[in-house]
This record gives structure tokens, sequence and C-alpha cells, in this order.
């Protein structure tokens, strides 16, 4: 089988599920012979995590996505390898890192789309349309985003994320102090608005009423941290309610949990979810964007409707009394992991589309020839 040479890139400078994903792809992608690289901001925990690992990383930054500065430092990079494959991770580089590898006679172009966020403007479809041969979407409703926004069905591909199990199942839970609460929900996610935590704090104050016994963890940190503590304060559930900020132990706190609650209001599919079904927790999350396609309602978890605090205090008191039901759910959640999501899964399908596209240009190549 062909080696290939791939560069990754990457502008984000926080730690997100699109992060981790693309760090565990990196180094998977890795394992199977491939040579690999990275473009991403210095001092990024992305760049970071990857120089520890070996990982060769260029450092890469982009103001804007006609930034002639930022077209500049990736035709340098482009230019230190006969890459097969440039495969953009964030949107910011759709563009430039298009017509730069076009230029350097990169034969590949393949993105990530994680978000479900419907397209704004003519740029963003030719974007999509000419800079790229492969749009790799996290859910099946992201795809059904893109088409809607004028995107070409044929260049997007469905791959869903995927989970280490036996690296979740290595995780130790680490000693944290919930005071005398018996009960912990929790929730992993960057504290911006899209992910619904104003929804899950005004549930945690029904749901206290109901079940007094709870406590309710908030892992993540974000522009929101400041209003949200300031709405806790007002609900008067300051005792019950924990801030983390931001964990690099994420996955082994949710040990800690008995329920994994997400309220999003827009959501591609969730490394969180992921993570904490594989963990064996129930879930109660919005029915959202990729989430349904994850969460089976009923199944493996609690489905309720964005922004609404009363039903999603309702879905959370129903799991909460019930053991048989939380344990129900989080065997029947693993399970559901362990047959659709898992990281072999993930790098078997992303390698086959590598390789299957890249013999598709080289026999357009002996065509034209």
């Amino acid at each position: 089988m062909h080696s290939l040479k791939i560069l990754y890139v990457d502008t984000d400078r926080v730690w997100r599920g699109g992060q981790e994903q693309l760090f565990s792809l990196i180094l998977g992608i890795r394992d199977r012979q491939h040579q690999v690289w990275l473009a991403a901001p210095s001092g990024s925990p992305l760049s970071g995590k990857a120089l520890q690992s070996g990982i060769e990383t260029y450092f890469f930054g982009q103001r804007n996505e006609v930034s002639p500065w930022a077209f500049l430092q990736l035709w340098k990079i482009l230019g230190k390898q006969d890459f097969d494959i440039i495969h953009l991770n964030t949107p910011g580089p759709l563009v430039l890192g298009g017509l730069a590898s076009k230029l350097r006679g990169v034969p590949l172009r393949v993105c990530s789309r994680r978000v479900n966020f419907p397209l704004s403007s003519p740029l963003s479809r030719l974007k999509y349309n000419w800079m790229q041969e492969s749009v790799v979407t996290v859910s099946v409703s992201i795809r059904r985003t893109l088409i809607e926004g004028g995107v070409r069905p044929d260049l997007i591909k469905v791959i869903y994320e995927g989970v280490d199990l036996d690296w979740v199942d290595s995780q130790k839970a680490p000693a944290f102090d919930y005071g005398n609460s018996g009960l912990v929900v929790g929730t992993v996610a960057h504290l911006s608005s899209e992910k619904g935590h104003q929804t899950l704090l005004e549930a945690a104050s029904r749901v206290l009423s109901r079940v007094p016994d709870v406590h309710f963890v908030l892992v993540g940190g974000g522009p929101l941290m400041s209003t949200l503590k300031a709405r806790v304060r007002e609900l008067g559930i300051d005792e019950k309610v924990t801030f983390t900020g931001f964990r690099s132990d994420s996955e082994a706190l949710m040990k800690t949990f008995d329920i994994f609650c997400l309220p999003s209001l827009s959501e591609g599919l969730s490394s969180g979810i992921l993570v904490a079904m594989a963990s064996k927790l129930p879930i109660v999350a919005t029915r959202v964007g990729g989430i349904p396609e994850l969460v089976i309602d009923g199944e493996t978890g609690v489905l309720v409707p964005p922004d609404d605090a009363d039903q999603l205090a309702a879905g959370l008191c129903k799991v909460l009394e019930s053991p048989q039901l939380r344990k129900k759910m989080g065997c029947a959640g693993r399970q559901r992991i362990e047959e659709t999501f898992t990281l072999e899964r993930k790098l078997n399908e992303t390698e086959k589309l590598y390789l299957s596209m890249l013999a598709s240009v080289s026999d357009q190549l002996q065509d034209c020839g």
C-alpha cells in the first residue's frame, strides 16, 4: 500500500472536540505507516500535544480568510514536502489552503465540517464546491445542512467520529469533592452560547426542588463563564453547581458522573457524548443536529427539545430517579459505541477515502495524458 504524505491544518487556539478528534486521527493515520505533518498556531494545545508525540509541526496562524501573510505561510509550508493530501480541519483556511495547495500541485484537498451552522454566503459555497475534492462531515445532519446551503452532494462524505475504547477504559476517576451530594450530573463543553448551559442551569434549579441530592458539574472554559456563574448565584444554587474550567483530564472526570447532559442549541455530533457513552453513562441531551444519530431516545438516553428548561428538567429527573434506567441506558450506550463509533472504524473509513480519491485523481491524470 502506498504510504501517503498528509498535511493536516488547524487554526484554532483552543482545545475542543474538533482538535481532540483531529489529534486521534493524526496519531492513528501515522500508526498505519503514513507520513503526517501538522500546521497549527504556535502555543496552541494541539501543536503542543503534536510536538510531544513526535509529529513534525509547522507553526501557522491566520487572522482572516484572505490574509496574504497566511497565504505566504501556507505556500512555504506546502513547499517543504511533496504532499499527497492537505486536510483542513477548520473552516478558516479553506480558501487560502485550497488555493495554495492547487498552485503547489498537491493532488487532493480534504476538509472536515463539524459544526451544523447554515452556510451564510456565496463565498462559503465557493470554498467547498471549488476548493475541495472531499468534504468530510461528522453527521448526516451536517451533510443535509451543507446540501441545503448549496454544496454539491457528491463532494460530501459522512464519517462519524470515533472513540478509542481501550484509552477510555484506562482512565481512572480522580478524587473530586462534590460535598454531600449523592448523584452527579455533568457536562463537558466549551462555555459558549450554542452549548445551552443557560438552559441547563435553569433546569438544575427545577431538578433540585424535586431531587435535592444532586450536584451539577460544568467542565470547560469559555466566554460565558462569568455570566453563567452570575446566574447560578441569582438562582441560589451555588452549593450545588461546580465550574471546573478547562480540564485536560475531562474524560477521567466523567467517571465521577452519574448522568451526562448536553443541552446544545446546535451540535454537529459531540465528542463529549461519545466519551460519556463509552464510559457507560446515560445521556440527557437535546434533539438537535447529529445528536439523534448518536443517542437513541429511550434506549441510550433521553432527548428533549432545545432551549426548554422544563423538558430538560423532566428528562433529568426521569433518569435520576431510576437506578435501573441509568444502568440500562449506560450499558446500551456502550454497546452502541462499540458497534458504530469506534476510533478503528473512523481510521478505516478515512484511510479508505484518502486512497480511493487519490486513485481517482491518478486515473483522471492518466486519461488526460
